[in-house]
């Protein structure tokens, strides 16, 4: 199986399902394949995005590749949620917020040897 070679982390914020635009691989990319990840904090969001690599077969994922894609990303906000990035950290908001919620996005491009 191929293992993880050159690659690219990045936390692409927090978006509402209706308006984020995607994230792939353009013409000339440097990479072969690529992956996101939602969730509530940008912690689970790269959680997310892990795991869609470790399930995508492109190559033999690896606590080492973990690692080092963690130690590339560096430091991350494992508490704030997308509601309050949003402004909606009160009771009332939350209400609305639950009916059309936003989620934090972080992206991994890769490519295999």
């Amino acid at each position: 199986m191929s293992k993880l070679a050159d690659f690219t982390v990045e936390c692409l914020g927090v978006e509402y399902p209706d308006y984020f635009n995607g994230y792939g691989l353009g013409p000339r990319s440097d990479y072969s394949y690529c992956t996101y990840g939602i969730g509530n904090t940008e912690a689970e969001a790269l959680e997310d995005c892990l795991e869609q690599m470790a399930c995508s077969d492109t190559f033999d994922f690896t606590d080492d590749d973990e690692r080092r894609i963690r130690a590339e990303y560096g430091e991350i906000d494992e508490n704030t949620t997308a509601a309050e990035v949003c402004g909606c950290d009160c009771e009332e908001r939350e209400e609305d917020f639950a009916d059309f919620p936003a989620y934090w996005h972080v992206g991994v491009k890769w490519s295999v040897k």
